[in-house]
């Protein structure tokens, strides 16, 4: 029977069919996985049971962090000295810098360190069980340290000991005590080789400035004696005193000649030329100028000054002291220098100061269980979803093989002989 077909409207749609060869859509691998949910979630629970069990039986590790307090920097006084033997402007510069503490590290990664601990009876006897030799067990102890220079000036020293695989309660023990006692050795053993650099900084240093000191007096005594010898010669003890001296002299005898001078003049108006009178004051006159003309010239005392001269001798004179008050000023100060380094070379006193020393762990700082659950957890979620897919894939190989004549063939492939 025909049943009548009624006009289609404008609002009216066409019903969409979906064929069995449809795109596939997100909510189909939704479906897959829904289906197959007791597997995922099986294969989820024993894939974090696994890792859960292996925290158990994996290496154990328990660290012990000691902070340490950054040495004194250089005082100016040992600044100057650096100069003194050697020191770039550039390194006087660096005073915000510490290069102590690289040299800390670059000591406690030294292979000579490692080796002085790894012969300590209880640091053997822990690490022996893995290899029984020096070499093997200075190794040991140095991949257990980690050193690191901090920014605000302190210097750590983190120890992480290791245990076997299946460690028993008494293994887990006997690393955790050695973790502060590891620790500890590695800061002793630096203070003693930073006391030991110091001690030969000083010793170096002292011998330097011996030297220079022993130096300096050859030439403040050869500057002495040129100074008495100058002395000697121009018969100037004082020339400041001196020069004063005779310039008053000088005056006072330029004085008496001027005063002649008009004496005679008015003298000569008076009386005759050849008048007695005259005459005495004329000779008055000639013996005042030739008294004043010694001052110029010298000669009128072993320690009278000769004036013309005196530009000269005040600048030979004032090279001469100024030799001697330098050559002084620097002897005192190595003799002061030398007397530190003595004392600094014989000081055998620590040089570090532990603020935070390293304790005996309450808990293990690896393996961590919750991390190691959770990252089982996903692994096994990750294997579940492809063992799905997977097993997806090998159903519709068999229910279309027509399909998958390429995956069928490399299996094929695969199974020949």
């Amino acid at each position: 029977m025909n049943i009548p077909h009624s006009p289609r409207t404008d609002n009216e749609q066409i019903p969409i069919v979906l064929s069995e060869k449809s795109d596939p859509h997100i909510l189909d691998f939704f479906t897959l996985l829904a289906r197959y949910k007791k597997t995922i979630v099986l294969i989820v629970a024993i894939v974090g049971f696994i890792f859960l069990a292996m925290t158990f039986i994996m290496p154990f590790t328990f660290s012990g962090l000691s902070t340490l307090v950054p040495p004194e920097k250089q005082s100016g006084g040992n600044q100057l000295l650096s100069f003194l033997s050697g020191s770039s402007a550039l390194d006087l510069m660096k005073g915000a810098e510490n290069p102590a503490l690289d040299m800390f590290k670059n000591i406690l990664d030294s292979r000579t360190l490692s080796l002085e601990i790894a012969g300590d009876p209880r640091v053997k006897k822990y690490f022996s069980s893995w290899d029984t030799s020096q070499m093997s067990i200075a190794f040991a102890v140095h991949d257990c340290l980690t050193s690191e220079a901090l920014r605000n000036g302190m210097f750590n020293v983190q120890v992480d000991i290791k245990t076997h695989w299946f460690p028993t309660v008494a293994e887990k023990d006997s690393a955790r005590a050695l973790v502060p006692y590891l620790a500890k050795l590695f800061v002793e053993h630096l203070d003693r080789y930073n006391r030991e650099r110091l001690m030969t900084s000083a010793r170096n240093t002292r011998m330097f400035v011996e030297k220079e000191y022993s130096g300096r007096l050859v030439q403040l005594d050869t500057a002495y004696r040129q100074l008495q010898a100058f002395q000697e010669t121009h018969k100037t003890i004082s020339l400041t005193e001196q020069l004063s001296a005779t310039v008053t002299s000088a005056a006072m005898l330029a004085s008496q000649v001027q005063q002649l001078e008009m004496q005679l003049g008015v003298e000569e108006r008076e009386l005759s030329g050849n008048s007695g009178r005259v005459e005495l004051i004329r000779a008055q006159l000639e013996e005042a100028k030739r008294q004043l003309k010694k001052y110029d010239e010298g000669g009128v005392g072993d320690y009278v000054v000769a004036l013309n001269s005196v530009p000269e001798l005040a600048r030979n004179l004032a090279g001469l002291l100024r030799e001697v008050k330098m050559l002084e000023t620097v002897s005192a100060y190595l003799r002061q220098q030398l007397e530190t380094e003595r004392i600094n070379e014989q000081r055998n006193l620590p040089t570090l100061n532990v603020l935070d020393p390293a304790v005996v762990p309450d808990r293990k700082s690896s393996p961590r269980r919750l991390t190691m659950l959770l990252i089982g957890l996903f692994s096994g979620l990750v294997l579940s979803v492809l063992f799905v897919c997977l097993k997806k894939y090998k159903e519709n190989v068999r229910s279309n093989p027509d399909e998958h004549t390429k995956y069928i063939t490399f299996v094929g492939h695969l199974k020949k002989k």
